[in-house]
């Protein structure tokens, strides 16, 4: 028996998050592939990878207070 996209759905909700989105990337590759964009597919890979490390904890993360700062600091001088 074919599965459904319902029941895919709710299968794909118990993967962990970096699973989803490698699930994401991957599906996205299958839409339309002849038309695409590579821009599209890069980006979809990169949003992935980026989510991949957050959710490992490897990516370093800054507070839009820290950003701002920052910015400040480099036009100010």
């Amino acid at each position: 028996m074919p599965l459904c996209a319902d029941v895919l759905v709710k299968e794909v909700c118990c993967l962990s998050y970096s699973e989803r989105a490698k699930l994401v990337d991957a599906l996205m590759t299958t839409l339309d592939p002849v038309t695409e964009d590579d821009c599209d597919v890069a980006w979809f890979a990169e949003i992935a990878r980026r989510e991949q490390s957050i959710a490992e904890g490897t990516a370093q993360i800054y507070s839009w207070d820290d950003v701002k700062r920052q910015a400040r600091e480099k036009v100010n001088g």
